[in-house]
């Protein structure tokens, strides 16, 4: 007589990084799309997945509808939804808009000591120079943020070697925060010399 084998289930696994294109202009955005495209790679409806992260399919649902709003979403269901993407809370902060790429950077640092030099340098590239026209050099720092990036995995080389990484962003922000009670400091000494 054969024993019946039966398969361990697979286990669980991150999330691709994947998402349906048109999951993330509803209203939900990407978090929601995220949230979608991970419970389908695992196979489980939206009822296991709400279970999974611990809130409700109705609260879920109102997300995903828009009818609440995915950029006002507390820090508990924000840890939730990356234990359940196993992702960094970050992550998730940045794909429900809570947070956005140019809050990651202290701006004298980023703009006007890193950028700047940096698009000088790609200007002045023989082989890429000639593909920035004056309307890319003119555009916003976003889109010049990008435009170094793109040229930085191009050639390999690194031109904003002050970037915050990941694993440093803590410690970064914890010294922009003692920099900007620095600057309200000297500024109330202003305010209260001028004053007097």
């Amino acid at each position: 007589m054969n024993a019946t084998t039966h398969e361990a289930p697979a286990p669980i696994t991150h999330w691709s990084g994947n998402f349906d294109k048109t999951q993330a202009h509803r209203p939900g955005g990407l978090l929601m799309a995220a949230l979608v495209q991970c419970a389908s790679e695992r196979g489980q409806s939206m009822h296991e997945m709400a279970e999974a992260i611990g809130y409700s399919y109705p609260y879920l649902n109102l997300l995903i509808a828009g009818t609440r709003r995915v950029d006002q979403i507390s820090d508990d269901f924000a840890q939730a939804c990356a234990l359940y993407l196993r992702v960094p809370r970050m992550t998730v902060l940045q794909l429900a808009g809570r947070i956005r790429p140019q809050d990651l950077f202290e701006p004298d640092l980023f703009h006007a000591r890193a950028l700047e030099p940096a698009m000088r340098f790609v200007a002045e590239d023989i082989m890429w120079g000639h593909l920035l026209t004056a309307e890319l050099r003119a555009s916003k720092a976003e889109t010049q943020y990008c435009i170094v990036k793109l040229y930085e995995a191009a050639t390999g080389k690194t031109l904003l070697p002050m970037e915050l990484q990941a694993r440093t962003l803590a410690r970064e922000v914890h010294a922009m925060k003692r920099q900007l009670v620095k600057r309200r400091a000297a500024l109330k000494r202003t305010q209260d010399s001028t004053a007097n």
